[in-house]
């Protein structure tokens, strides 16, 4: 859609605008103005997050209304700022939507991906669910030229999961057990299993998304309601253990499992977001010279996973479950929150 003049000759877009839980409003608001090193993208297509869904129904802890959300955005670039450098009008991008202030120590030390000041596109600044979006060159980046614009879409979910995954250090042999299939545990198995010559347990309580890892590759699939996890890795390993514990449910039991489900001189990494409170077997942390850690967002990966999904297209295709038009977005994000067991991927196109 392209912008029109408000009564005062301000240039305006229409954006999906979340005034409180539960309630979406179509609205002619101000187009964004550009920085010095900003590009304008034309939005061309969004992914529905599961941070969106809570956004929608009022849970997600980081929601502030009014708000334009949205942060899983491809487009094309439509006007460049006076001293952008490298991207041009008309290349086709996806959008990195995590902006660091480039100063605290965690941006020194090159963890901006967990910037103490950071400006996150879609929940601290606004969104993608509008015509247009306005962000600095460096947070865009040039798709393949025969990549889809619904597959750019996948791009930072993606970008979650390959950061996960380098946390792990996977090395070939392990044996990884993932924890939650849900849209990030589920592209952190395709990615694993097209990189690494390894064994992945696939844990879920939901038959249909167990399912769809054992179609992504996963080596075994347990169904956490129906078997003892802990019991059924340890025989399938020999007392050893899974070498690897990727977390990416979010639930207490499933965090607080992953010490439990590790080997001796494993190593753990929680994905999974949770406000709750935890507890840990503090003596299995010394006793097994457990690695744990955390991650959030992705540096440097948007480039690996662009060439990731333009490789395995079969992936990618798979992964889109629904794509409807924007027009539709709270039908859409409704159909991601009430489907979750048949629905990995909806996405939104302009």
């Amino acid at each position: 859609m392209s912008s029109v003049k408000d009564q005062e000759g301000c240039l305006t877009m229409k954006a999906a605008v979340m005034t409180k839980p539960f309630t979406i409003e179509f609205q002619e608001v101000a187009k964004p103005e550009l920085g010095a090193n900003d590009v304008l993208v034309r939005i061309k297509a969004a992914g529905i997050c599961g941070s969106d869904v809570h956004f929608y129904d009022g849970s997600n802890p980081y929601a502030n209304y009014p708000q334009i959300f949205g942060h899983e955005l491809s487009g094309i670039i439509e006007e460049i700022g006076p001293e952008v450098k490298e991207r041009r009008v008309g290349e086709r991008v996806v959008i990195e939507p995590a902006v660091p202030c480039g100063e605290c120590y965690p941006c020194r030390i090159g963890k901006t991906n967990v910037c103490v000041n950071l400006r996150m596109i879609g929940s601290v600044k606004k969104g993608g669910f509008a015509d247009y979006l306005a962000l600095p060159e460096n947070h865009v980046h040039v798709m393949p030229d025969n990549m889809s614009y619904e597959v750019g879409a996948l791009c930072e979910p993606f970008t979650i999961g390959a950061q996960a995954i380098d946390r792990a250090k996977i090395e070939g042999g392990q044996t990884v057990t993932i924890l939650g299939m849900g849209p990030i545990g589920l592209n952190i198995l395709a990615q694993i299993k097209r990189q690494f010559d390894v064994t992945v347990y696939a844990v879920d309580v939901v038959p249909e998304r167990l399912a769809r890892a054992k179609d992504y590759g996963a080596d075994i699939v347990i169904n956490s309601r129906e078997s003892d996890v802990i019991q059924t890795i340890d025989e399938m390993t020999n007392g050893e253990g899974s070498n690897i514990v990727i977390e990416s449910a979010g639930i207490p039991i499933t965090i607080e499992q992953t010490v439990l489900l590790v080997s001796a001189g494993g190593r753990i990494v929680i994905v999974g977001l949770t406000g709750k409170d935890i507890t840990l077997p503090g003596l299995l942390l010394t006793k097994k010279d457990i690695e744990l850690h955390g991650t959030k967002h992705s540096v440097n990966k948007y480039h690996q996973v662009l060439n990731f999904l333009e490789n395995n297209k079969d992936i990618a295709e798979r992964f889109i479950s629904t794509v409807m038009p924007f027009d539709q977005i709270e039908e859409a994000i409704l159909t991601a929150k009430n489907h979750p067991n048949t629905v990995t991927k909806v996405v939104l196109t302009y």
